[in-house]
């Protein structure tokens, strides 16, 4: 029956010894808790994000010195701390970090052979995790008071200064160094997930987590974007508009222009009209001051250097030193005979006008 519901979020619990089936917890899209059961893989219930909870029999916590910006050098950091702190065999052991706290970092560690095993035999029923952590992340420490919770394998605590453990009994809690009075968590699996559950497993994991993107996630970005698409189309419609209808009064202030100017022609492109019709008013085209310059220098066999120069409307004057012109009078002479009027002291200025 279980299998044909659906949840937003399914949790299940590896238990430490050899098992057949798991417990399960379901919750609904808003967090809250909405069922429990208990089966076995090809029975879970439909869902869209897993948990794993690992059991606090498997798995240790250390409370480690590291660098807080250790960046990608924190798995070697890791580590290189854990060689005087674990017994048995290190080809056997993984490791990940947990929170930051200050200087102290909390690494979790367990046994890799059979965290791949619990792993692997997940994947092959079509399972993949998309958060994983100890149980001992369900238990929030609260001052002078240790949550503790009843589990299959004992009593679960975490006091507040980080020293966590599993016991018997909670009564063993207050007999430990820094006890301290206990307080009873009940249903601890049905609890929300903390908002500090990172778990970052090491790559050798990567092909057992599920990378989840939900859709839904980009209705409202979705919905913005339609709206910003929208209002630029708006404004491009609205700007378009107004060149066209500017586009239309200079044309209808040109025809007017035209037909000012031209009496008793016919309009029919008053741009080019007006173009025809001012070369024909011209009877050649000019050229501009750079031309004039050009020619009066094609034309001047003398290297004078002028001091100025002004060309506009066919004239061009140079102004020389008084030197230059008595040098190079042939020369100056023999193209036209410039108008020579007296410039600054030892200066002269001489004014060509060109034939058309």
């Amino acid at each position: 029956m279980s299998a044909n519901r659906h949840f937003s979020l399914l949790r299940v619990v590896l238990p430490a010894a050899e098992w057949n089936e798991l417990r399960w917890f379901a919750f609904a899209e808003d967090g809250r808790y909405a069922a429990q059961g208990v089966a076995a893989l090809g029975a879970l219930p439909g869902h869209d994000a897993l948990e794993v909870i690992l059991p606090a029999k498997r798995v240790s916590a250390h409370w480690l010195t590291l660098p807080v910006q250790a960046g990608k050098h924190l798995d070697a950091l890791i580590v290189q701390a854990l060689e005087d702190r674990l017994l048995g065999e290190r080809a056997d052991v993984v490791s990940w970090p947990g929170p930051q706290h200050g200087a102290q970092r909390l690494v979790w560690v367990c046994s890799q052979r059979w965290l791949e095993g619990e792993l692997t035999r997940l994947a092959d029923a079509g399972l993949r995790f998309n958060r994983i952590f100890p149980d001992y992340e369900l238990l929030v420490a609260d001052g002078e008071v240790t949550p503790c919770a009843q589990t299959a394998d004992g009593t679960l605590f975490r006091m507040s200064h980080g020293r966590m453990g599993l016991v018997g009994a909670a009564a063993t809690i207050a007999l430990l160094p820094g006890g301290q009075q206990t307080r009873q968590v009940p249903d601890l699996y049905r609890l929300p997930t903390p908002a500090s559950c990172r778990t970052r497993l090491p790559a050798l994991f990567s092909r057992f987590n599920k990378e989840t993107f939900d859709l839904r996630l980009l209705r409202r970005p979705a919905l913005l974007l339609a709206l910003c698409a929208a209002l630029a189309l708006a404004g491009s419609v609205l700007h378009w508009r107004q060149l066209e209808n500017r586009e239309a009064r200079l044309r209808h202030e040109i025809r007017q222009t035209f037909a000012s100017a031209f009496p008793g022609t016919p309009i029919i492109d008053p741009l080019l009209q007006w173009e025809s019709k001012v070369r024909e008013q011209s009877g050649a085209t000019r050229g501009d001051a750079l031309d004039d310059l050009l020619s009066l220098a094609a034309r001047l066999n003398a290297p004078v250097h002028p001091r100025r120069i002004e060309a506009r409307d066919g004239l061009v004057r140079l102004t020389l030193t008084d030197s230059e012109v008595a040098q190079f009078k042939t020369q100056l002479n023999g193209v036209m005979r410039p108008e020579s009027t007296p410039a600054e002291a030892g200066l002269t200025r001489l004014q060509f006008s060109l034939a058309r």
